[in-house]
Formats: C-alpha cells, structure tokens, sequence
C-alpha cells in the first residue's frame, strides 16, 4: 500500500514539474518569485553567466567584474533629428541614448518579444540589427523578424515576396492551449527541469564542491561550459561543438553563408521600404571565434564580404581579429566594457559620417 501510495506521489510531482517546465508563462513567474537569496531562492549568478553556469566562483581568474555604463559619450554639435531603433539581444543590453550621436530618441528592442513601431518622417530613422554570432544561422535563414518588427500602418501590405522557412522560428515549449511534439520537447525542457528540481540556493555548495573538484583533478568544467585550451577563458559549449550550428568551428559552406546573405537583402529591402533612411547590421563574435580562432569556420567573414550584400555592416569581428587586447571576460559569454566601447565607437562613427546628408 505505502508503495503504491509513494508511487502515486512520484508520478503527480513529475506531472507537475513537467507541465511547469514546459510552459513559459509559469517559468516567468516561478523565476520572478524566485529571484532573492533564501534558501529556495536560485543561485544569483554574480561572477558572470559561465561561471554561474559551471559553479566555478571558487577560481579567481574567471570572477572579473564588469562595470555597466559608463561610456563614453561622443561629441555632437548639430541639430539632433535621427531616431535609432535597435534589434539586439543581450550584447546591447542597458543601452541608452546618450551612448549614441546625434539622437532625438532611441528605442531598443529584444529579439524575438516584438515591436510595433510607427516611423516619424520627418525624422532620419535608422535600424540596427546586432546578433550574436551563435544565433546567425538559426535566425537569419527565414524571415520570422518581418514578425517581429511590424509598422503599425503597413503591416498587411506585401513588402517582400521572399519566401519564409516553416521551421526558421524559434519555437517555446508550452503545453497550453495546443499540444504538439515540437511544444513538448523544446530544447531548454533540460535547463527548465534543472531550475525547478536542483536550482535551489541551499542545494548549491553541493554544486560548487563538484565543480571545484572537476575543475583541479579532472581539467574540466561542468554542465554546458568548456575550459579554454590556455585555460584563461570559459567558453560556452555550444559555441565550440563542431555539430552545434551556432558553434564557431561547424563547418559552415558557401551555400549556407549564400542563403543569410539573400535573408540579409530581403530584411534590407522590407526596412527600407518601409521607410528607414539606414539599415545596419553587426554581428558580434563568439569569445571562442576571437579568443581560440584556430580552425574557425569564417562564418561571419564569408557572410560580411559576400559581394552581394547590400546590407551596411559594423564590423567589429576585424578589428577584434586584429588587436592585441582582449575584448572578452573570461568567466562569460560576454565581452568585457572594452570591448563594448570600441563597438559603439565604430557604430557612432557610421552613423554620423553615412546619415550626415541624408
């Protein structure tokens, strides 16, 4: 009978943690309430997102800060009329109009949660589209953004005839209102399930105690973080896994660069006919593509140069590629302030000298 009983139990928790970790709205609100340092609060993750994901705080040389804000405002004397949009993902987080030149206003949007906008002519309107470089491929082989990024006053006219790829979006795991195989089993079911069984603040010198003893016996850090081969850097292990799309060493061939350069175009010609003055676009490098090149597969280099690209480009992979500094923290997927600046160096000094007579 306690059997039975204790079986029961077992299988209505797992039900529960399941449909839990499988829809999103529920993971939003259990990680909003779950966000403080009590004992069934999560690991707060201070030492940067790889560090965090690795349990590895104990190891100084990965636990650098970096500082938010802070840069350095450029200089501009003329009348102030460009609104810049930006579509950016976590790079370009904490952004704001004094970071730029020459702005009347800036809106920032995260990828993937939408935008409806309404363009002001009178105004110089720019679009800068940033993307990491583990998500070109997923993303931009479809048009799922003309999605996402709508103007309110032309969403049902037919801007492009470019055909969308049925399986370029990326789709969140939920179990309500419809039920499907592609809604059930989602990528970051693991990840999900990981948080709400294991993730608990309590739970965690378990976890750092393991990873300490990976990471001095065994050269190694846990779950999804890879050692550098110097071992100055953690690296995301799906930005090194030669079968990941979004890893810097998969082989990548003329044809697959060739499709994101059409998608490229297609965003270019529905953004500038829906009446942006300027369209820009950056893709920032994964760590492992700057900090271990050898044997990159030259993805965003086979994608920047294509000659038909008529998509402006801030490059920033170059001049990284180039310099001696490092622009990267080393216990994160992230770059470091550094690196941030020069970045929005190079973006402000296009947008003052190719929107200047326009």
């Amino acid at each position: 009978m306690f059997k039975k009983i204790a079986r029961d139990i077992l299988i209505a928790f797992g039900l529960m943690a399941l449909t839990l970790s499988t829809s999103r709205t529920a993971m939003k609100y259990t990680s909003d309430k779950r966000d403080n340092n009590y004992w069934w609060g999560t690991y707060q993750c201070l030492n940067g997102d790889l560090v965090s994901m690795s349990y590895l705080d104990i190891v100084s040389r990965f636990n650098q800060p970096n500082p938010r804000g802070g840069f350095k405002h450029p200089s501009f004397n003329g009348q102030r009329k460009m609104v810049l949009y930006m579509d950016g993902d976590s790079f370009t987080w904490h952004l704001c109009d004094s970071d730029f030149a020459g702005l009347e206003s800036f809106c920032y949007f995260q990828r993937n949660h939408g935008l409806k906008y309404h363009l002001d002519t009178t105004k110089k309107n720019v679009l800068v589209i940033e993307v990491s470089e583990r998500y070109l491929q997923s993303y931009f082989t479809g048009f799922q953004m003309f999605n996402e990024v709508i103007d309110t006053t032309i969403k049902a006219k037919k801007i492009s005839t470019l055909p969308v790829r049925a399986d370029a979006g990326i789709c969140y795991s939920s179990m309500l209102p419809s039920i499907s195989v592609n809604s059930l089993f989602n990528k970051n079911i693991n990840q999900n399930l990981q948080f709400n069984l294991f993730n608990y603040n309590f739970m965690m010198p378990m976890f750092e105690s393991k990873a300490a003893l990976n990471y001095y016996f065994f050269n190694r850090a846990s779950g999804d973080v890879v050692i550098s081969d110097d071992r100055k850097f953690l690296f995301l292990k799906e930005t090194i896994s030669k079968t990941d799309i979004g890893s810097s060493y998969h082989p990548v061939s003329p044809a697959d660069a060739s499709t994101i350069v059409d998608v490229l175009n297609g965003i270019y010609d529905h953004y500038k006919a829906a009446g942006f003055a300027e369209v820009y676009f950056s893709v920032i490098p994964n760590s492992a593509t700057i900090m271990q090149p050898d044997g990159y597969n030259n993805l965003i280099p086979m994608v920047q140069n294509n000659p038909r690209l008529r998509m402006k480009i801030i490059d920033i992979y170059t001049t990284f590629k180039h310099s001696k500094e490092i622009y990267y923290l080393p216990g994160d997927t992230h770059w470091n302030h550094k690196g941030k600046q020069l970045w929005l160096d190079l973006l402000n000094k296009h947008l003052l000298t190719d929107t200047s007579g326009r």
